[in-house]
């Protein structure tokens, strides 16, 4: 393999070759440097606009006003038996004035509906659709409980998430409209924080996006975390440290321009009137989530009328991370895939100014850091090792840039980690604050190299025109002792 390295790098073509894949290397790594070192700054003066004592005081004033808009929450679910009732039970001691809750069973082989039924004392009801823009896979049933009159459930065919979504938001009778998985749990005063936005400004906002929390390892007692701890898993305990770095500094600096592309579907609030206006969700892609918030931007820019969409770092929807490599690599690699049918579907936006800021900054930025800087980066590390072996690059200097590229990576992530510390303080437990600055540490030598090849992988994937699929996810549940 060496002699065939040195055999080609005589070839002036070779040469040529190499120093513009190089020139590529190099403009994407400094261009993404800087992305980064923009988006601390601004995410700590967006954190910054509101305490958590402010939140809360707020919060709590807007339940004992009863001032606050309507909501309802939308729950697909596909073979929970196990943890439904529980799963509702969390649902319905939320602290919210006026508050529906409507459970979407799509077509799940096991006792999901039966389940519901007896354990909310249901009877079929009749409830009046909306069925001109958004079409899905056939009800079987409705039902609604006697014991709590703004719980409803809807038993369907199967169609995927997207389609069980979709059915509930024909339902959604509400102003805002919110969508959790049947296995996450929300933070009792999270809709009380997350629905501020819409109430506060007068932005037209029309989603508002909350942080993702990790849940392994946690202690959780009736449907609420109790006691916050880092997940005993080594790779889930990394993952703790990728979703700080992702909400609490990509998507709090996109925010802060009113622009962000991404809501996560763990746990994000709309308004049902342009959501119903673009269609609701596409049930053709594993990235529904991404799709609609592109969809309703696109929507509104189209039409000229002001908005914007939010994210809010306080309201946390706690869920399970995958806690081995096969399940983790699948996620990432759906992810991605995800991510390139939205800005397939979505590339008249890009680098157009039509629409704005989203089209010339956010979109550009996103197909920057998450789809071309995977690839930039994996030819990075391949070259500067051909280099060394060539005897193009001297030793002690390969070691001096590797260092200075790794530190860089370092201190992005101790700096997202220092963030979510100083306003949010969510671990309390002094080793647990050791050991996440650790993993923030030792996540940059090989795991951030993994998701990247991880995410080329859903590249090939993507153009390759594999058939879309969710696959599954082995869950161990919540846990409720951390002892």
């Amino acid at each position: 393999m060496f002699d065939l390295i040195q055999d080609a790098a005589a070839n002036p073509n070779f040469r040529s070759f190499v120093f513009w894949v190089s020139l590529f290397v190099v403009g994407i790594g400094f261009l993404q440097n800087l992305i980064y070192a923009w988006c601390i700054p601004q995410a700590w003066m967006e954190l910054n606009k509101h305490s958590q004592r402010e939140d809360d005081y707020a919060g709590w004033e807007i339940l004992r006003s009863r001032s606050a808009m309507p909501i309802s929450i939308v729950v697909p679910a596909y073979n929970e038996a196990n943890t439904i009732r529980e799963s509702v039970m969390a649902l319905l001691a939320l602290h919210y004035p006026d508050l529906r809750i409507i459970v979407v069973n799509d077509g799940s082989s096991d006792a999901t509906a039966e389940t519901m039924v007896k354990a909310f004392n249901m009877t079929e009801t009749y409830v009046v659709r909306e069925t001109e823009t958004i079409t899905h896979k056939p009800i079987r049933q409705i039902y609604r409980s006697h014991i709590y009159p703004s719980l409803l459930f809807i038993d369907k065919e199967n169609g995927k998430k997207a389609d069980a979504i979709n059915v509930g938001l024909t339902c959604v009778r509400t102003p805002l409209f919110c969508v959790i998985d049947a296995d996450s749990l929300l933070e009792p005063t999270a809709l009380l924080k997350a629905v501020r936005p819409f109430m506060e400004t007068s932005d037209n906002v029309i989603a508002v996006g909350g942080t993702v929390g990790i849940v392994n390892g946690c202690k959780v007692e009736n449907g609420q975390v109790t006691d916050y701890k880092l997940p005993k898993n080594f790779l889930a305990r990394l993952q703790v440290v990728e979703y700080i770095r992702a909400f609490l500094m990509a998507r709090l600096a996109a925010s802060r321009k009113g622009s962000l592309a991404i809501i996560s579907g763990a746990f994000g609030i709309f308004r049902r009137d342009i959501a119903v206006a673009v269609g609701g969700y596409d049930t053709t892609t594993v990235g529904e989530d991404m799709e609609l918030v592109l969809k309703m931007h696109r929507m509104m820019l189209e039409s000229k009328t002001p908005y914007a969409v939010r994210y809010v770092p306080e309201p946390v929807c706690w869920t399970e991370a995958p806690e081995s490599f096969k399940f983790l690599s699948n996620q990432r690699t759906r992810w991605q895939r995800g991510a390139l049918e939205c800005l397939s579907r979505h590339r008249k936006m890009l680098f157009n100014p039509r629409y704005g800021r989203l089209g010339m900054i956010t979109l550009p930025t996103f197909l920057l850091t998450d789809l071309i800087s995977p690839i930039a980066e994996i030819l990075g590390y391949m070259l500067m090792i051909i280099f060394v072996c060539l005897g193009w690059l001297d030793v002690r200097f390969f070691i001096v840039i590797t260092a200075l590229i790794f530190s860089y990576g370092v201190l992005i992530s101790v700096l997202s980690l220092l963030l979510e510390q100083d306003e949010i303080e969510r671990f309390t437990h002094p080793k647990d604050l050791f050991f996440v600055l650790i993993t923030a540490i030792v996540e940059n030598f090989g795991f951030r190299q993994i998701c990247s090849i991880w995410r080329i992988r859903g590249l090939i994937q993507h153009f390759r025109g594999m058939k879309p699929t969710w696959g599954t996810m082995e869950r161990r549940g919540f846990s409720v002792s951390s002892d």
